[in-house]
């Protein structure tokens, strides 16, 4: 399970591994003792007062170990709002990175559902399984090592995400593994790529819906003098959002 220790002044502490663990700024603790602290309970720690907290996919996603370069939260998210799915639903996700868009999809699948997680890289599910088995979504996460364009399911799936390289050559997969009416999302770094997979899908059982960037602006709240924050998480990449039909 994921848990976060948070102090008086609301510095958080991500939990991690098993027994005694060295945390950066706690030094040793005793994460055993944490993790049976029920959520929202108090704990002392060297005489200090902290809270037991459930961390947020976007929390989770800060401290995990990172490998391939990651689905920022913020992609994530709008992901699967358009993908529809929820309890129960099973997701194909083609490319499983370092598992963090995994994480999104298991928490909202859980606990009835299934992420069957493709990559044909063993060191990418490595991490994206090391990343996932200490969630408590794991029972939910079906790693697949292989080749996405040739993956064959017995039973059809609600929804599917691609985040490769060439999403085009993936494009009958997706058509042969979705339910009717499913949404396939796509992730890409260009312009040049998302322009090919729609042209391509256009022979394809896939309607292409929308294609778009999210960028988020923070603001720096303060007494009198709010202002927009100068960090903006500008172009992080493009999502295209695509119905398969009967």
């Amino acid at each position: 399970m994921h848990v976060m220790l948070m102090d008086e002044e609301g510095k958080k502490y991500y939990i991690h591994g098993k027994g005694m663990v060295k945390i950066r700024g706690l030094g040793v603790v005793d994460a055993d003792r944490i993790r049976t602290t029920p959520y929202g309970e108090s704990i002392r720690i060297a005489g200090k007062r902290f809270i037991v907290v459930r961390p947020t996919a976007e929390e989770i996603i800060s401290s995990i170990t990172r490998g391939p370069q990651v689905i920022t939260s913020k992609d994530a998210a709008i992901i699967v709002h358009y993908l529809g799915i929820g309890n129960g639903s099973a997701v194909i996700e083609g490319g499983a990175g370092s598992g963090c868009l995994s994480l999104f999809l298991l928490q909202s699948v859980f606990p009835d559902g299934a992420v069957i997680s493709v990559d044909n890289r063993s060191d990418h599910l490595r991490i994206a399984a090391e990343n996932v088995s200490n969630s408590d979504f794991s029972a939910c996460w079906h790693p697949v090592k292989g080749d996405i364009r040739h993956i064959q399911l017995s039973h059809p799936a609600d929804a599917m995400v691609l985040d490769i390289p060439d999403p085009w050559d993936a494009l009958d997969t997706a058509s042969s593994c979705l339910k009717a009416g499913a949404i396939l999302a796509v992730y890409l770094p260009t312009i040049n790529q998302t322009e090919k997979t729609v042209v391509i899908s256009q022979g394809t059982s896939l309607r292409h819906e929308t294609s778009f960037e999210l960028l988020m602006r923070k603001l720096e709240v303060k007494d009198g003098g709010t202002r927009h924050s100068y960090e903006t998480l500008g172009h992080t990449g493009y999502i295209s959002i695509f119905r398969k039909m009967s």
